[in-house]
């Protein structure tokens, strides 16, 4: 009994991915299979560089978190033609640390990395042969450098100084986002609670620690980064921080060893303003030439041009990506994608939104039986690439996600132009269509505007992707309402839609979304597909974990996966009494509902997963959302074109797949 007991319970604790066996992620069909350098995890950390292989420029150190944690060594190749630098595929380092480190250089060719580990500097010494940090030193740090979140190194003629990334113990909104009772913003439209900041302690090499910034109040929320850099004459020991909303923050160090800094300057673009880096969280680290950041997203190089602000900042070149040699596609993280041929060539293209914000195109330059895609491009819109994020009040967790945009487009032929529009949803809960002005060849799109619904702006539940089809000679778009239900408007004329009630169940009753409110709504990703082939369209749904379709009581996945397995008896009561809440939850996972009625007169019947070849649930891997939508691009369709939340994509043969509960 006790044996059995712990094989369900570790079975019913662990939530992993699960893709049908030999599904790999869609590769990049540039040339060399060049990409983007992304790691298979949310966010990423450039730990630093060093010369391990030999090449001329330096290797690159990249940890993950939001994901398997592991530290990766890349290779250095080749230098692109946008400047920045090529690697290799990477290979994962043996390393007892995951996070919170530096790794540098010294003029002896010994690579080292320091670690954070609680209130202990850790110092590890790293084998190119066996490719491995080994542990070679650990010392308390000074009470003054409390709680360290990160750290960077400054070299000296003999050793080197260290500068740590502190809290000045400011406290957010109180309460959790999963409550009614949650209030980010005052009744003034104000966020609630402290603003937090972040500033700089140093360490000598001598072992002297004191605060080094001007202020305790340096950086909102988090600098998730430091990094030392070379500049130019009088420059060669400067600072430069990330920080939560992407500005990069510079600080002149006029001190030959140790600390002098002076105040704050952001680090600016060719226009002389302040950098923004493309998304939420970036951590820096200096690279021959200019710098490499990153945060949640792929990793970019921003060259520096030599140049200085009028401010006093240096001046970097716009950020360009990182390649990786033999890369997967990337979406860029919690991808919503969608399928049709954007560019007129009666090729089946990928088009995806994502948490940055942005809407990614992804080219098909080879059939729509053997797709092969290259990189994403930016789509724009009025001129400029779309980029929707939350701001200031935007986000109903608050504040804090000022930077996300959960952007989830959907395209057609809006307004019967033989052009393609587009409309997406997104963080806010509101729906902005895109009209097309420009060719089938060539798209060209205007900026956004809203679509209303009774003269307000359609709203519905946040992180949302709305489904859209033609039916006979109207525009039909569902939603989910602000009631938490699945929704059905038509369109009116192209900014204004009518409602057409709430879409049902066969039972009659609506169908709801949510495992909860507030943080636990919405994150569904609706799309209009015949699966079965009957000719009715059904819903193919992305989700996110918290989920819970058609209620929250026996819904998918949250409800009906996300508990304990399926044992019953005494076993099953020592399951549920044995387990605690946080571990029966489940992972994203695709859904269909078929449609019982008619296009005209829909309605659904209970949801199904998507199982393989061996009766396993399809779950493309992460708690956040992501999209899903039926295809006919591949052999052979339909098709389920799925992602991960790390931002990659998988196309599964549809004759593989079975749908059950």
């Amino acid at each position: 009994m006790k044996s059995l007991l712990l094989i369900l319970l570790t079975a019913a604790c662990l939530a992993e991915p699960h893709l049908p066996p030999g599904t790999k992620a869609l590769p990049s069909a540039a040339p060399k299979g060049r990409g983007p350098l992304a790691l298979v995890n949310l966010n990423h950390h450039v730990l630093g560089h060093a010369r391990v292989f030999g090449g001329q420029e330096p290797d690159l150190f990249v940890a993950g978190y939001g994901g398997p944690q592991a530290v990766h060594l890349f290779k250095w190749v080749d230098t692109a033609e946008t400047g920045a630098p090529v690697f290799a595929e990477p290979v994962v380092v043996k390393c007892t640390f995951k996070d919170k480190g530096t790794v540098f250089q010294r003029k002896d060719g010994t690579i080292l990395g320091l670690w954070i580990s609680k209130e202990e500097l850790v110092t590890t010494e790293f084998d190119r042969e066996k490719l491995e940090f080994r542990e070679t030193k650990r010392e308390k740090l000074p009470k003054a450098v409390k709680s360290p979140a990160s750290l960077g190194v400054l070299m000296t003629e003999g050793g080197h100084d260290l500068a740590f990334e502190v809290s000045n113990g400011g406290k957010g909104a109180e309460g959790s986002p999963n409550t009614e009772e949650w209030r980010p913003y005052n009744s003034s439209g104000i966020a609630v609670g402290e603003l937090r900041y972040r500033y700089l302690m140093g360490m000598t090499s001598k072992g002297e620690a004191r605060q080094i910034t001007k202020t305790k109040n340096e950086v909102y929320f988090s600098m998730h980064g430091i990094t030392g850099i070379h500049l130019g004459k009088g420059h060669e020991r400067d600072l430069i921080t990330g920080s939560r909303q992407g500005n990069l923050i510079y600080y002149r160090n006029k001190a030959t060893s140790g600390f002098d800094l002076e105040t704050k300057r952001l680090a600016a673009g060719e226009d002389g303003n302040a950098l923004r880096h493309p998304s939420i969280n970036p951590s820096v680290a200096a690279y021959p030439g200019g710098l490499i950041a990153c945060g949640e997203g792929s990793l970019y190089f921003y060259r520096f041009t030599g140049e200085w602000a009028k401010t006093g900042a240096p001046v970097f070149a716009e950020p360009v990506s990182v390649l990786q040699e033999n890369a997967d596609l990337y979406a860029g993280t919690l991808p919503s994608p969608t399928t049709v041929d954007w560019n007129g060539d009666g090729l089946l293209d990928i088009l995806a939104g994502n948490s940055e914000g942005f809407v990614l195109f992804f080219e098909n330059i080879g059939s729509n039986d053997e797709p092969k895609l290259l990189p994403a491009t930016r789509v724009q819109a009025g001129g400029r690439d779309i980029q929707v994020q939350a701001g200031y009040s935007g986000s109903l967790q608050g504040l804090q996600e000022a930077r996300w945009g959960y952007l989830s487009p959907n395209a057609i032929d809006w307004n019967g132009d033989g052009t393609l529009d587009l409309i997406t949803g997104d963080i806010t809960g509101d729906y902005l269509i895109y009209l097309n002005r420009g060719t089938k060849t060539q798209p060209k799109l205007d900026a956004a505007h809203p679509l209303y619904c009774n003269g307000i702006d359609l709203h519905g539940m946040w992180r949302c992707r709305p489904a859209v089809a033609r039916i006979g000679d109207r525009v039909a778009l569902a939603i989910v309402d602000g009631d938490d239900h699945f929704h059905l408007y038509w369109r009116m004329d192209d900014y204004n839609v009518e409602d057409g009630g709430k879409l049902k169940l066969n039972d009659g009753k609506p169908i709801g979304t949510s495992g909860g409110v507030g943080g636990m709504s919405g994150r569904c990703k609706l799309d209009f597909f015949d699966w079965n082939q009957d000719g009715a369209l059904d819903f193919v749904i992305g989700t996110g974990r918290v989920v819970s379709i058609p209620d929250r009581e026996t819904g998918y996945p949250m409800a009906a996966l996300g508990q304990n397995p399926v044992v019953g008896g005494v076993i099953g009561s020592l399951v549920d009494k044995a387990l605690p809440m946080k571990a029966k939850k489940t992972l994203g996972t695709p859904l269909v509902m078929l449609n019982t009625g008619t296009n005209e007169k829909m309605q659904f019947a209970r949801p199904l997963v998507f199982r393989d070849e061996d009766g396993l649930v399809v779950q493309p891997g992460g708690a956040h959302e992501t999209g899903a939508v039926g295809t006919m691009l591949g052999k052979d369709g339909p098709n389920l074109l799925i992602c991960n939340e790390a931002g990659r994509l998988f196309l599964l043969p549809g004759k593989k797949l079975k749908t059950a509960p």
